[in-house]
């Protein structure tokens, strides 16, 4: 991977947690999400997403423990669900979120058969815990297979509280999933970039730039990220 400091560094080779691990991680979530708040947050998202280590644990393909914590869609979800209650006890359900990437390829992460069956009872004991919201990506607009509406809807009946989509999404496409109930929210994302001006610009229906330099994404300065005009400054300097 590459740093500032020493640029490409080795990996370290992986090893499965222990059960000592696994509460010292949990701690660290705690931890993380209270000092959060003390940083001035309203809450925290738990990311669930895009082969980070709470979805690491509810994939077959990453997850090959043999423990309580591995083999059935159950135990696959332990981790997260007790992760989520933790976090949701330490500063309230109301400040506690989860991102979740169903069909996402991100990190290298493999489809795998159960992933219906696994969003649905996932979604279901995430409701019990009462957590405020869901976070659903979408990475077709990536090149990633897209998330089933059937998914997509089966998570919307399962979860009472506020459903966040991303992933691709422009005005029409927004207004359009709240207005039908699959969200209550749409985030966006990669638009925000190259639109410092977003929101004025949705408001205004003034054109969205499309003029984004991914390849400079994770760079170590401010290019590509600070330096993209307002629609407002475009105009007046053509």
């Amino acid at each position: 991977m590459w740093t500032d400091s020493k640029q490409l560094q080795d990996f370290i080779v992986p090893k499965a947690m222990t059960a000592e691990d696994i509460l010292l991680t949990k701690n660290e979530f705690v931890i993380a999400a209270k000092n959060a708040l003390v940083a001035g947050f309203d809450g925290v998202e738990l990311h669930g997403a895009n082969g980070y280590l709470l979805e690491e644990f509810l994939s077959p393909f990453s997850n090959t423990r043999t423990d309580n914590y591995g083999g059935s869609i159950e135990d696959r979800c332990r981790f997260v669900l007790e992760v989520t209650t933790a976090v949701a006890a330490a500063i309230g359900k109301d400040k506690t979120g989860i991102r979740l990437s169903p069909y996402g390829v991100a990190s290298d992460m493999p489809h795998y058969p159960e992933i219906d069956a696994t969003c649905e009872y996932l979604s279901k004991e995430l409701n019990k815990i009462g957590i405020a919201h869901i976070h659903l990506v979408d990475h077709s607009a990536m090149g990633a297979p897209a998330v089933p509406l059937e998914i997509k809807s089966l998570i919307r009946k399962n979860f009472t509280n506020s459903i966040i989509h991303c992933g691709g999404f422009d005005k029409e496409k927004a207004e359009a999933d709240i207005e039908s109930g699959l969200a209550n929210l749409i985030a966006f994302g990669r638009p925000f970039i190259n639109n410092p001006d977003l929101v004025e610009r949705l408001a205004n229906n003034w054109p969205l730039s499309t003029d984004l330099h991914m390849d400079l994404f994770y760079a170590a300065d401010e290019k590509g990220y600070t330096d993209y005009p307002l629609y407002q400054e475009k105009l007046i300097t053509v």
